[in-house]
């Protein structure tokens, strides 16, 4: 007999010159009371059960630089788990997000968040709002890190954008 290990799961990030933005993406970890997520100004630990098969996730981030844990929130919806976490100096972009500057298969960027630092402003309304949206409804808890019921966010995905317009018919 042997033991399964755990595998990562995808995880995307984006960033502003004050914030992370992650989604640890396991669907239904919102029904595993056992997940654990821990958070410290070094680095981010997560493992838990998801998914159709309910395999075991487990993931270790180490951050390029420190975050500040007091101010850094997080939900848990049917689809995974999804971060604001707040960097510990507000300025200049991370070069990357992980202290090691190796690829890792499971991290990704989360182009529906991301910002580059020199965008206009005009480029990015759409995102800054659905950034705004999401601060706020993660506010409404009053919770940090450790609260796991905090608002849903499954509506940000119902917003519609360019690429969800119909497709005309093949000739």
């Amino acid at each position: 007999m042997f033991a399964f290990r755990p595998v990562a799961p995808a995880v995307y990030w984006a960033q502003r010159d004050d914030v992370l933005i992650l989604t640890i993406q396991v669907e239904d970890i919102d029904r595993d009371k056992n997940r654990k997520v821990t958070l410290n100004e070094k680095s981010l630990s997560f493992s838990g059960k998801g998914g159709a098969e309910n395999k075991d996730y487990k993931c270790d981030i180490t951050f390029f630089k420190d975050v500040d844990v007091e101010e850094s929130k997080y939900n848990a919806t049917a689809r995974g788990l999804k971060f604001l976490i707040k960097k510990k100096e507000k300025g200049p972009y991370w070069t990357r997000l992980t202290s090691e500057k190796m690829k890792l298969h499971w991290l990704r960027t989360d182009f529906s968040y991301w910002k580059d630092e020199d965008d206009s402003d005009d480029e990015d309304q759409q995102r800054d709002a659905n950034l705004e949206k999401l601060m706020a409804q993660m506010g409404e808890s009053g919770g940090g890190l450790g609260d796991g019921d905090a608002p849903s966010m499954d509506d940000l995905d119902d917003e519609k954008d360019s690429d969800d317009e119909e497709l005309p018919d093949l000739e």
